[in-house]
């Protein structure tokens, strides 16, 4: 299913790569929204990733949960969910 053209929803991660587009970094992500089959992929910049203990932004890692804000079909804010 793809994303919503608004709002949030919550997903599990598949799958993440980096990826650098003329010096500002993103990463790819694949990610199963609940009730789906397949994966959504989706580019994230990293700076909308949370942040970790060590005040650094990480690439997330297959079972990781996270809540996506979606905006025009476009990720523009993660946080974890709770």
């Amino acid at each position: 299913m793809p994303l919503p053209i608004a709002g949030e929803v919550e997903v599990e991660v598949t799958g993440s790569a980096p990826v650098s587009i003329h010096g500002d970094l993103y990463a790819d992500l694949a990610v199963m929204v609940p009730g789906d089959e397949a994966s959504t992929r989706t580019r994230v910049p990293v700076h909308v990733l949370p942040v970790g203990d060590d005040g650094k932004h990480h690439l997330p890692g297959p079972g990781d949960r996270l809540v996506l804000r979606v905006l025009l079909g476009q990720v523009d804010g993660v946080r974890a969910p709770g």
